[in-house]
C-alpha cells in the first residue's frame, strides 16, 4: 500500500478492530466512565499504527508488526485467562483479533525501542585496558557483589533437589533424574565437609566454587563485550545486571544445577559467536577441543541442553557458507557424541539409572487433569480411566503439573503407550480444554503481568517459598542463621513474601516473560536487516533459545527455567549492538 492516506485509514480500521475485540472480551464499552478511555486508546493505536505502516523499510515494518501482533495478542490472552480461567473458541478469536489490530501500534513501539538501542553512543576506539583485564576485573566485582547474599544465607540455599541428590550419595544409588555430574560434585563437597568435621563447611565450599565459576563466566561475557566494542552505556548496564540483579546472586548460592549450566552456556555462546564471525576458527584444534568440552559439560549439567546444540546446529547451517557447514556439523555432532559418551561412562561407573519417564508427561498430565476437573461428572467413563492412569488427578492445579505427573503410571513402555493412547483419544473431544491447560501452565513465559510463577509452591516470608526458594536442608546439617540477618530478612520479604511485586516498573525485570520477549525483540531486530550477518545473530540466539524451548513442555514456570535467557539475552544483544557499531564506523 503506497498511498499514505490509505495507510492511515488501515491503521484506524485495525485500531477499531483491536478496541472492538477488547471491548467484547472484557466489557466496559457502554459505561460512560470508560468511553473516554476507549476513545483515547483508539486514537493512540491509530497514531502509532499509522507511524508503523509508514516506515520506509518494508522488511522492518513487517518484522516489527508481526512481533507486535504476537505480543499484544499474548497479553490479551493472558488477561483473558487471568480474569476468566479459560479461553473458549470465541475468546481465542477475539484475542487474535485484538493482537492483529494492535500489531502496528505495538510494532511501532518495538521498532522505536530497537532503533534507540542501535543509536546508543559509541565508545572510544582506543581501549586502555585489555580484554583479559576487563574480564577478570568484572568477574571479581560480580563475585564481591554476591558475597553479602552468600553470608546472609551461609552456608548457602539448599531448597531445590538437595535431599534427592544427597540421599543418592548416602545410599550410593545414583540416577540421572538430576544431572549425575552435578550430583557427584555436590556429593564430593558434602563428603569433604564431613571429613573436615562440618557438612555445612563442605557445602559452603561448593557454593563458593559455583559462585566463582558463574562470576568467571559473566566476567568473560563482559570481557567479550568490551573486546567486540559494545556501546559503553550497554556495557555498564549489563555489568550492573550481572552484579546486582538478585536472581543471579540467589541462584549462584543455591543447590540447583542451573547455575553451573548457565555459566557454561554463556561460555559456549561466546565461542559460538566467534565461530560464526570467523569460521576459520573451526580449523584450529584448540578452539574445537575447547568448544566441544564446554558444550559437553553444559549438556551434562542439564538433561535438555542437547536441544540447544541441535537448534544451534540447524540455524548455524543456514548462517554459514558452504565451506563452514561440514565443519560445523562435525563440531556440533562431535560435541553431542562427547557428551553422550561421557554421560554413559559416568552412568556405567556409578551404576546410575536414567531419567524417570514421568518427566516426559507433564503437559499430557495437565491436559487430562483439566478434562477430569471440568467433565468428571458428565463423562464418567473417561474420567474413571484418567484417574486410573493419574491416581492423584483430584489434586489438579492449573499452574504446575508436579502433583499429577509425579505419580503417573508410565513406568513401563506398554504403560506409557496406553497412557498416550488415552491422552490422544480424550484430546480429540476436548481440544480447547487441552489448549487452555497448556496455556495456563506456560502463561508465565509470555504474559507479562503473570504472578502465578511466583507462588507455584506457596508464598510467605516464613515458608521460604515464593518467587525464589530460599530454604535450607536442616535434616542434612545445612541450616544456619547466616551472618547478615537484615539482608536475609529483606530478601525473604522480597522473594518469599513476593513483596518485589509492589515495586513499580522494576518488578517487571523479575517476570520470566520479559526475558522471553526481549529474546524475541533481539531476533526480530536482527531479522529486520538485510545482510548475511543477520543469519549469524539469529543462529547465535538459537543456542540459548533452543535450551529454553523444551521447558515449554515442562511441569511449571519458574524464573530458574528462564535463566538461560536472563543470562544470555544481554550477551546476544550486546553482540548485535556491537555489530551495528562496527558498521556505523
Amino acid at each position: 500500500m503506497n498511498n499514505p492516506r490509505g495507510r492511515w485509514m488501515a491503521a484506524g480500521l485495525l485500531a477499531a478492530l483491536c478496541i472492538g475485540c477488547l471491548g467484547a472480551l472484557f466489557g466496559g464499552t457502554r459505561e460512560a466512565g470508560y468511553r473516554f478511555l476507549w476513545a483515547a486508546a483508539l486514537a493512540a493505536l491509530t497514531v502509532l499504527g499509522g507511524r508503523c505502516l509508514n516506515l520506509p523499510d518494508r522488511r522492518e515494518r513487517r518484522c516489527f508488526m508481526a512481533l507486535g501482533a504476537l505480543m499484544a495478542g499474548a497479553q490479551a490472552l493472558g488477561l483473558r485467562l487471568e480474569l476468566s480461567g479459560y479461553t473458549g473458541v470465541t475468546g481465542l478469536l477475539l484475542c487474535v483479533g485484538a493482537g492483529v489490530g494492535a500489531g502496528p501500534a505495538a510494532g511501532c513501539a518495538l521498532a522505536a525501542a530497537w532503533r534507540g538501542l542501535c543509536a546508543l553512543p559509541l565508545g572510544p576506539k582506543e581501549r586502555r585496558r585489555s580484554t583479559r583485564q576487563v574480564a577478570w576485573g568484572c568477574a571479581a566485582l560480580i563475585f564481591v557483589c554476591w558475597l553479602p547474599v552468600m553470608l546472609a544465607y551461609w552456608p548457602g540455599i539448599s531448597a531445590y533437589d538437595i535431599y534427592t541428590q544427597i540421599f543418592e550419595v548416602f545410599e550410593d544409588d545414583y540416577t540421572n533424574r538430576n544431572p549425575l555430574l552435578h550430583t557427584l560434585i555436590l556429593g564430593a563437597f558434602y563428603r569433604l565437609g564431613e571429613g573436615l568435621g562440618s557438612a555445612a563447611l563442605g557445602y559452603a565450599l561448593f557454593i563458593l566454587m559455583q559462585m566463582a565459576v558463574m562470576a568467571g563466566a559473566y566476567g568473560a561475557a563482559m570481557g567479550y563485550l568490551w573486546r567486540i566494542g559494545a556501546p559503553r552505556a550497554f556495557f555498564w548496564t549489563a555489568l550492573v545486571l550481572f552484579a546486582l540483579f538478585p536472581v543471579h546472586a540467589m541462584l549462584a548460592i543455591s543447590d540447583t544445577k542451573d547455575g553451573f549450566f548457565v555459566a557454561l552456556l554463556v561460555l559456549v555462546v561466546i565461542r559460538f559467536h566467534r565461530l560464526l564471525e570467523d569460521p576459520s576458527l573451526m580449523r584450529r584444534p584448540g578452539f574445537v577441543a575447547g568448544f566441544a568440552a564446554l558444550g559437553a559439560l553444559m549438556c551434562m549439567m542439564r538433561n535438555n541442553a542437547f536441544a540447544g546444540i541441535l537448534v544451534a546446529l540447524v540455524a548455524g547451517l543456514v548462517a554459514l557458507g558452504k565451506e563452514g557447514r561440514l565443519r560445523l556439523c562435525a563440531l556440533m555432532l562431535g560435541t553431542l557424541v562427547l557428551y553422550q559418551g561421557a554421560l554413559n561412562g559416568l552412568k556405567a561407573a556409578f551404576d546410575a539409572s536414567g531419567t524417570l519417564a514421568t518427566e516426559l508427561v507433564s503437559v499430557q498430565s495437565q491436559q487430562m487433569g483439566r478434562v477430569y476437573a471440568f467433565y468428571h461428572e458428565s463423562e464418567p467413563d473417561d474420567s474413571y480411566e484418567i484417574a486410573t492412569w493419574l491416581p492423584t488427578v483430584e489434586d489438579y492445579t492449573p499452574y504446575t503439573a508436579d502433583p499429577l505427573k509425579t505419580f503417573a503410571i508410565v513406568d513401563k513402555p506398554e504403560r506409557m503407550w496406553g497412557f498416550l493412547k488415552l491422552w490422544g483419544r480424550v484430546g480429540l473431544r476436548h481440544p480447547v480444554t487441552y489448549l487452555d491447560a497448556w496455556l495456563l501452565n506456560t502463561c508465565g513465559y509470555w504474559y507479562l503481568d503473570d504472578t502465578t510463577h511466583a507462588r507455584i509452591y506457596g508464598e510467605g516470608a516464613d515458608t521460604h517459598l515464593g518467587y525464589l526458594l530460599s530454604g535450607q536442608a536442616e535434616t542434612v546439617g545445612l541450616a544456619s542463621d547466616g551472618y547478615l540477618p537484615g539482608l536475609r530478612a529483606l530478601y525473604e520479604s522480597l522473594f518469599s513474601a513476593n513483596e518485589y511485586q509492589r515495586i513499580p516498573v522494576l518488578s517487571l525485570l523479575f517476570a520470566p516473560a520479559l526475558w522471553v520477549w526481549l529474546a524475541a525483540l533481539v531476533g526480530v531486530g536482527a531479522a529486520s536487516r538485510r545482510d548475511r550477518r543477520t543469519l549469524a545473530l539469529l543462529a547465535l540466539l538459537a543456542l540459548p533459545v533452543g535450551c529454553f524451548l523444551p521447558l515449554l513442555l515442562g511441569a511449571c514456570v519458574l524464573i530458574r527455567y528462564a535463566y538461560p535467557l536472563v543470562a544470555c539475552v544481554p550477551l546476544v544483544l550486546g553482540c548485535a549492538l556491537a555489530r551495528e557499531r562496527r558498521e556505523a564506523r
